[in-house]
């Protein structure tokens, strides 16, 4: 009997460049180094066309949308396929959701895991709404270029190639390119063994950690109520932007924050489009129905907004009813960054005053495959 495949995708950004800056120039040569990290115990593979495929930004992006979609509907209707993993997000994926039937998914006699964020949001929803779909919002493995550069940028100080020869102070010191260069073969490598310990029920080492916004803070509530020290709930959500494009759509209860809690990030929007958006929301009404909102990181090249993003909200949460708001720096397009488990059970425990961990029941997930 075959061993149990794991299908990686690129359905949106080209992942070509990515190949070459690591320097496997190719598709094929990328899918070697990843079954060699993971091992004997799953399948790698992938449609190697379409994972080479080209974007032209200027001319839609990318003119494959019907194979695209047909590669992901395919991977979800087969019980060989226990998880499908997105190599990146990036562009052009949205417009290519109506072509997917997801329907495949009811004939599976085992549910799929499906690893994406960013451009993903919508898919990793959708999964996640279905009975045999499980989705996790977590990072690709081409993002980890950037989030490795700009963690040495921000949090290390150091400047890029670019930046540094501008200076003219010499070449003596570490660039953030140098830096992320170093660690970035490493860090690829323990990105595919932590996803591959979460497919085989064995939890993830990248732990999520968040802080508690009093609600005295955004809104003049005279008695705040305290969250329990520790409950239950499920989580909605990801990227602002992309989620918004599935409000008023056939998809829109997988994205219900009623009962649930929401979580959102994004980078690179100005903080007047990032109101537009988080307006959106409130039109369609999310702060009177959601449980709490998790907020994760976002950021403007090198400006962090997450900060910006908490004044907006005073805009926008309602004032008579109280939404508990968690801000974490572990989801997002950063590094390092954790895994979430959308639309199933998510343990919050309080750590001390105003600190909380977030976890799920690997265990459980792992009976949930059928293993």
């Amino acid at each position: 009997m075959s061993c149990p495949r794991i299908y990686l995708i690129g359905p949106a950004g080209s992942c070509g460049k990515f190949f070459e800056q690591i320097g496997d120039n190719s598709a094929v040569r990328f899918l070697e180094r990843v079954q060699k990290i993971v091992g004997t115990s799953f399948e790698i593979t992938g449609d190697l066309k379409l994972l080479d495929a080209k974007e032209d930004e200027l001319n839609g992006g990318r003119q494959d949308d019907y194979v695209r979609a047909s590669d992901i509907e395919m991977e979800l209707g087969s019980d060989d396929t226990i998880a499908i993993i997105a190599i990146r997000g990036g562009a052009w994926f949205t417009r290519v959701l109506p072509k997917i039937d997801f329907t495949v998914l009811d004939r599976r006699t085992r549910p799929i895991l499906v690893f994406g964020f960013s451009e993903l949001t919508t898919l990793v929803n959708i999964v996640a709404d279905h009975p045999m779909g499980r989705g996790i919002y977590d990072t690709g493995p081409a993002f980890l270029k950037y989030g490795l550069k700009r963690y040495a940028e921000t949090r290390l100080g150091l400047k890029s190639e670019a930046a540094q020869g501008a200076s003219n102070d010499g070449n003596s010191a570490t660039t953030s390119d140098e830096w992320m260069n170093a660690r970035l073969a490493g860090e690829m490598e323990t990105y595919f063994r932590d996803t591959v310990s979460i497919i085989s029920g064995h939890g993830t080492t990248r732990e999520i950690t968040a802080r508690e916004i009093h609600p005295t803070v955004l809104c003049n509530h005279e008695k705040p109520e305290s969250l329990p020290e520790r409950f239950e709930a499920s989580i909605v959500g990801g990227n602002l932007v992309v989620l918004c494009t599935l409000l008023g759509s056939r998809w829109r209860n997988c994205v219900d924050p009623t009962d649930r809690w929401l979580v959102l990030e994004d980078l690179n929007e100005k903080p007047e489009r990032l109101d537009r958006f988080l307006s959106q929301l409130t039109l369609a009404g999310f702060w009177n129905r959601c449980r709490g909102l998790l907020l994760g990181d976002f950021h403007k090249e090198e400006q962090t907004l997450t900060d910006a993003v908490l004044g907006i909200l005073k805009y926008h949460l309602p004032s008579d009813r109280e939404v508990p708001i968690l801000v974490t720096s572990d989801i997002g397009h950063i590094w390092p960054v954790s895994p979430l488990l959308l639309n199933k059970p998510i343990s919050f425990r309080r750590k001390d005053s105003d600190q909380w961990i977030l976890s799920w029941d690997h265990a459980q997930l792992d009976s949930e495959l059928g293993r």
